[in-house]
């Protein structure tokens, strides 16, 4: 079974005070180390040092004897200590009694002025092992001296014996007793020693700062790790959020580098140019919709802004759509220019919503207009209708009577259109109720049947019998019905053919019928306007059927609208919302 280790992103991931931490302990341990090494090294110079002295004193004590007379001017003795002085590392040898007082000395020995002051040789409590300390000597020399107490040997089995064990042994009680305390020293240049711990220090030092720096510098290096992966994760947030923001944003945006090209453009941007963003990266910005880029782009050089002007953007099917363009120049923290920033709006749905109010507007005022002209025509057309039937019954030539019969007819056409304006003015309330579509189309057509008929028109009526139920009123929706029907009719010639189908659309979700003619058309410029009152292309019409058409349909909450060619017929689109 393999041991689970930690993924590299999560050790990255770890606190920088945790790490930190990590290495400050290491560098306490470093140098606790460092400090112990310093402290042995110490301890063994200085046991190198002793074993030394020691070795030199056994070498005297075995050259002395029991017989010889210790006592201050021994020249043998004497003669040993000033040879023993004379190896290199030797700054002195002298013997002492346990008051201080020279028994023996090298030359040197003499002027040292600790041997004078007995407390302080009492204070040594030296025994038969060597100990040691540091002293100073003359001309500021550092000395490292090594004392025990004198013990002259007579035998061969004590050098033996010392000799195997030269230090820290215990005092063989069989061996001579020294006598009036003597004490021998053995004063060694401490320099070589001092040197070396002051070396070892140095390195300790230098150590311990290599390692305080390695662990500031991984203190150092993790935080801007940390930093780094903080700004790096921000930096990645923002272009998410900026992405997201862009590609989600309902307007059109595109941004151009300072040579006029593409550099980026959003999925609405794509939907204005009626192309993919990936081509329009790297275009350049005076090919797009075929618009005055360079008068936009002079006005931002002038320091003018640019804040929704209304452009026409050319498509490449052709057709184009107004739209709204602000823009503005790109400028960095250096006061560097990097380019243009365009934001576009569709004013399609816009124009279309004010031309609806201004017709809405026109339609209430001729509506008013109406209702007062109808209600004050309908009276004297009544009079003179019944005026024209009385003269009908009295006049008996043939002449007279037909002018009286065409007087009726005239008066019977305006009452016609004054009941139009009425119908058109009145504002009635509808009954919306659940309905299908079908039964409407086919009970509409029945009402024109005959006009079909007369024309030899083919009528060919599509609809699928899944699609939901409608919000109507009845007898509204199928006067409207019939005038489209009747319109279509009467603008094609005897053996056309209407097209009536109906189905849900995928974008609103309501019911959506189309009627397509293969009549005369309408221009392109007369389109706008179909729907306003009184404008007709037939002589004998009255200019009020599309109109009241459209006002049913509004009163469906339902949208109308055509499409249309001159010699290739129109078709009428009319959505009507669902029951649900």
């Amino acid at each position: 079974m393999k041991h689970a280790q930690l993924p590299v992103h999560h050790i990255l991931r770890l606190s920088p005070w945790f790490l930190m931490g990590a290495a400050l302990i290491l560098g306490l341990v470093v140098l606790i180390m460092a400090a112990r090494n310093t402290q042995q090294e110490k301890a063994r110079m200085a046991q190198h040092l002793t074993d030394r002295a020691a070795a030199l004193i056994w070498a005297l004590e075995a050259g002395s004897h029991t017989r010889m007379a210790i006592r201050a001017g021994n020249p043998y003795l004497q003669l040993l200590l000033e040879e023993t002085a004379k190896q290199p590392g030797i700054v002195y040898m002298a013997v002492t009694d346990g008051e201080g007082h020279i028994l023996a000395h090298s030359e040197l020995a003499e002027t040292i002025d600790h041997f004078a002051d007995p407390e302080s040789i009492a204070a040594l409590n030296a025994s038969d092992s060597p100990q040691w300390r540091i002293v100073d000597g003359p001309d500021d020399i550092r000395i490292f001296e090594v004392y025990k107490i004198f013990l002259p040997i007579s035998g061969l089995e004590r050098g033996r014996r010392e000799h195997e064990h030269p230090v820290d042994h215990p005092r063989d009680p069989a061996l001579p007793v020294p006598e009036e305390g003597r004490i021998i020293f053995a004063g060694l240049d401490a320099r070589p020693f001092e040197e070396t711990l002051e070396a070892e220090f140095r390195s300790t030092v230098l150590l311990s700062l290599l390692v305080a720096l390695a662990a500031f510098g991984a203190f150092v290096s993790l935080f801007w790790a940390h930093n780094y992966r903080v700004s790096r994760r921000m930096l990645q947030d923002a272009e998410a959020f900026a992405a997201e923001m862009v590609s989600s944003l309902p307007l059109g945006l595109f941004a151009s580098n300072p040579l006029g090209r593409i550099v980026i453009a959003n999925a609405a941007a794509e939907e204005l140019f009626g192309m993919e963003c990936k081509s329009l990266s790297g275009l350049p910005l005076k090919t797009l919709g075929k618009s005055d880029w360079a008068t936009i782009l002079a006005d931002l050089e002038l320091g003018a802004p640019v804040l929704e002007r209304e452009i026409h953007l050319a498509l490449p099917e052709g057709a184009g759509r107004p739209v709204s363009v602000s823009a503005s120049r790109i400028i960095n923290e250096d006061q560097l220019f990097l380019g243009h920033l365009f934001i576009m709006r569709d004013l399609t749905e816009i124009r279309g919503l004010q031309q609806q109010l201004r017709r809405s507007e026109r339609l209430s005022a001729l509506g008013n207009l109406a209702a007062g002209v109808a209600h004050e025509v309908r009276n004297p057309l009544s009079s003179i209708k019944g005026f024209a039937t009385f003269l009908l019954g009295k006049l008996e030539k043939e002449n007279d009577a037909n002018a009286a019969k065409m007087l009726i007819q005239e008066v019977e056409r305006l009452n016609r259109v004054v009941s139009g304006l009425l119908e058109f003015a009145r504002p009635d309330d509808i009954q919306l109720a659940p309905l299908a579509l079908a039964p409407l189309v086919e009970h509409a057509l029945n009402l024109c049947a005959s006009d079909i008929a007369n024309k030899d028109i083919a009528v060919c009526v599509t609809s699928n019998p899944a699609l939901p139920l409608i919000a109507a009123d009845a007898d509204k929706l199928t006067q409207a019905l019939l005038n489209l029907f009747l319109n279509a009719i009467q603008a094609m010639d005897k053996g056309g053919r209407l097209d009536i189908s109906s189905c849900r659309d995928q974008g609103t979700g309501n019911v959506l019928l189309r009627i397509a003619d293969t009549g005369k058309g309408i221009a392109t410029e007369s389109l706008s306007t179909i729907f306003d009152p009184y404008v007709t292309s037939r002589a004998s019409g009255t200019g009020l059927g599309l109109a009241i058409v459209h006002r049913i349909v509004e009163q469906h909450n339902g949208v109308i609208r055509a499409e249309s060619e001159l010699g290739r017929g129109s078709v009428f689109f009319v959505y009507l919302p669902t029951a649900e």
